[in-house]
């Protein structure tokens, strides 16, 4: 299986934040579209899947249940995973999944071999 991306498409409402109707991105979605952005390579590695803001979102609580739905969130095959990646995965039945951003871009370097971020 290739890992999977689940990223919020932007430009959506919180009807919690605001009544407005103000638009709204992820930061932390942001900062993985700026990784994807500076290594075009990884959209070829990894599925990318964009999600509506709104919960449930179905199509990751198919994999990983309902309380497993912040995005982003990087799902990969738990056979597959060296020692490293589990202990940065959480594990939920045959897949070992990451919603920190720096875990993801880190499991990127490690797998495809990008650059890693500076301290």
């Amino acid at each position: 299986m290739k890992p999977k991306l689940f990223l919020l498409h932007p430009d959506f409402t919180d009807l919690l934040m605001d009544n407005k109707g103000l638009k709204y991105y992820c930061p932390h979605c942001a900062f993985i579209e700026g990784v994807l952005a500076y290594y075009p390579k990884l959209r070829n590695e990894v599925d990318i899947e964009y999600v509506d803001f709104p919960r449930p979102r179905n199509k990751i609580i198919a994999l990983l249940g309902e309380y497993n739905q912040s995005c982003p969130l990087l799902i990969i095959d738990a056979e597959t995973a060296d020692q490293f990646i589990r202990v940065e995965f959480k594990q939920h039945s045959v897949y070992l999944f990451s919603n920190e951003t720096r875990v993801i871009a880190s499991y990127f370097a490690k797998a495809f071999g990008i650059g890693i971020e500076h301290p």
